[in-house]
């Protein structure tokens, strides 16, 4: 989402979630242009996986997005649902930009690095999105979530949840000029990072 440049005004969206993001980017750039501070605003997409190494992860235990109902359904035994098949994506399923916590670390990093940079002059705020650039539907995250696990678990189609939308992905090339920055983690590393971390969390949060 961007505001009109002539006017400032932040047109309506279908994803109320984008809307507060902008709002709050067009603040961040309206304070950053009358005091002295300086805002670089990261964009996450949709978050998966753990550290590599085990030591933390998602907290909740019953996470609502979709990765962690496939996680949920294959505790349990039943089939995932698949909540709206009639978007116009290449197959009909909701489509999204997965991309790994690790990663999102290692960008922010890179931000620190190269926030002087960046912000210096009359340059006193900026957006940078963090992703992978590739949008993967949840029939295809299914199918990566089966390819990782023993025993593929099954899907069954419902109608779309109130306020779901299509989805979206990134254009990343502004991270990688600006931040030096690629993703090196890829889906299935991100579902097989959090899927040890769903057989460790509740032992983790213990201690």
């Amino acid at each position: 989402m961007t505001t009109d440049p002539a006017s400032g005004h932040i047109p309506p969206s279908q994803s109320p979630y984008a809307r507060t993001k902008a709002v709050c980017e067009a603040m961040f750039a309206d304070i950053a242009a009358t005091q002295p501070i300086r805002v670089l605003s990261l964009r996450y997409f949709n978050p998966i996986g753990a550290d590599p190494k085990m030591r933390t992860g998602l907290q909740l235990r019953r996470p609502s997005h979709a990765l962690g109902k496939m996680i949920q359904a294959q505790e349990e035994g039943v089939p995932f649902q698949i909540t709206g098949t009639d978007y116009p994506t290449r197959d009909g399923s909701g489509i999204r930009d997965y991309i790994h916590v690790w990663d999102l670390a290692a960008a922010h990093v890179a931000a620190l690095h190269e926030f002087d940079t960046l912000l210096s002059g009359s340059t006193t705020s900026r957006v940078i999105n963090l992703g992978t650039g590739t949008g993967t539907t949840v029939r295809e995250l299914l199918d990566a979530f089966n390819s990782v696990i023993d025993t593929p678990i099954g899907a069954i189609e419902v109608e779309r949840r109130p306020g779901d939308v299509a989805g979206a992905y990134t254009r990343s090339e502004r991270a990688g000029l600006l931040l030096h920055w690629q993703p090196a983690y890829s889906i299935a590393d991100g579902i097989g990072h959090s899927l040890q971390w769903a057989g460790i969390r509740n032992e983790m949060l213990l201690e």
